[in-house]
């Protein structure tokens, strides 16, 4: 699911004296590398493109800012994780943290893939290049 350079950090295990369950590793995330060669952009979108959206692309940065098609894009590869009733178009800041958040801490975190905070926030204001850097 994750691209080599998305890879989050694997989790550890903690040791026997540590506070938290060997059986829960927590995960380390990290902000996204952006992508700087052309044709890595270009396969990115060729790659959404063949994905069946619920809505049409036009601007990738605010298509995917409330999280709703991020959240397809997961459901299209693993259908049993998604339940995409939790997930309702928004323009509210609230809403799209919302939705992320959900994606984050439901779906994410089971595929081992956790989104930097700082990176939620830029893909949630639209900023230029931020959903091509923590797209799978």
């Amino acid at each position: 699911f994750t691209r080599q350079q998305h890879r989050v950090a694997q989790p550890k295990l903690l040791s026997a004296g540590a506070q938290r369950p060997m059986s829960q590793p927590s995960l380390a995330c990290q902000i996204a590398p952006a992508l700087d060669a052309d044709e890595d952009l270009q396969a990115l979108y060729n790659w959404v493109d063949e994905i069946p959206l619920s809505r049409p692309k036009r601007n990738i940065s605010r298509d995917f800012a409330d999280g709703v098609l991020f959240a397809e894009v997961v459901n299209h590869f693993f259908p049993r994780l998604v339940e995409m009733h939790n997930y309702s178009s928004a323009n509210s800041h609230t809403q799209k943290m919302y939705n992320w958040n959900t994606l984050n801490q439901k779906v994410l975190k089971k595929l081992g893939y956790q989104i930097h905070q700082q990176d939620l926030e830029d893909v949630i204001k639209a900023a230029p290049g931020a959903i091509e850097r923590v797209l799978p």
